[in-house]
C-alpha cells in the first residue's frame, strides 16, 4: 500500500510538472516509451531492483537508455528518482502516470482479449462502439489468449464480461455434471 502511495505521488508529481510546462502530450509519449523498455527488458528491471549496484551506475545506465529520446523534464525526473533510490517503482510510477493522465483526458481503459488476432477496421469499430456506450474516449488494448476457442473478454473498470466459448463451455460442463 505504501508502494503504489509512493508511485501515485511520484507520478501526480511529473504530471503537474509536465502541464505546467505544457508539454504534457510529450512526457506521456516518454512515460509510455519508459514504460515499453521496462517491461519488454529483464535486465534493466533486474538492474534496477538490485541494490549492490550504485545509484551513480544505474543513474547513467537509465540516462544513456532515455536521454536522447525523451524530454528534459522526464530525464531530470529519471534521475532525481534514482537520486532518492525509488529506482524500483520505475514501473510503477509509470502505470501510475499514465493512469492519471488518461482520467485527465477522459480517456477509458478497456481491455479485449480474443483467440485470434484481429484487424485494425474491427478495432476501430470495436473502439467506437464502446465510445457511444461509454459516453468516453476509449484506450483498447487486444490481447491474444487461444484458449478462448472463440468470442471474446473484455474488461472495464475491473469488471469483466466474458462471451468466450471456453466461458460457455465450462457452465455447460457444469450443468451437465450437476444432472448426472
Amino acid at each position: 500500500m505504501k508502494e503504489l502511495k509512493l508511485q501515485i505521488r511520484y507520478a501526480q508529481s511529473l504530471f503537474d510538472l509536465a502541464k505546467q510546462t505544457d508539454i504534457l502530450e510529450s512526457v506521456y509519449n516518454d512515460v509510455l516509451s519508459i514504460r515499453d523498455v521496462c517491461l519488454e527488458n529483464h535486465e534493466l528491471q533486474v538492474i534496477l531492483k538490485n541494490p549492490i549496484i550504485k545509484p551513480l551506475l544505474k543513474r547513467q545506465i537509465i540516462l544513456s537508455l532515455f536521454e536522447n529520446n525523451c524530454q528534459e523534464l522526464t530525464t531530470k525526473f529519471l534521475s532525481f528518482v534514482v537520486t532518492k533510490r525509488r529506482e524500483i517503482h520505475l514501473l510503477g510510477i509509470c502505470e501510475s502516470f499514465i493512469d492519471i493522465y488518461r482520467k485527465d483526458k477522459n480517456i477509458q481503459s478497456v481491455e479485449l482479449i480474443v483467440c485470434e488476432n484481429i484487424s485494425d477496421s474491427l478495432k476501430d469499430e470495436i473502439i467506437s462502439h464502446l465510445k457511444d456506450a461509454l459516453k468516453t474516449n476509449v484506450w483498447l488494448t487486444v490481447k491474444v489468449n487461444p484458449k478462448l476457442i472463440g468470442g471474446f473478454c473484455l474488461t472495464i473498470d475491473g469488471k469483466q464480461y466474458d462471451a468466450s466459448f471456453l466461458k460457455k463451455l465450462s457452465i455447460l460442463r457444469r450443468d451437465f455434471a450437476a444432472k448426472l
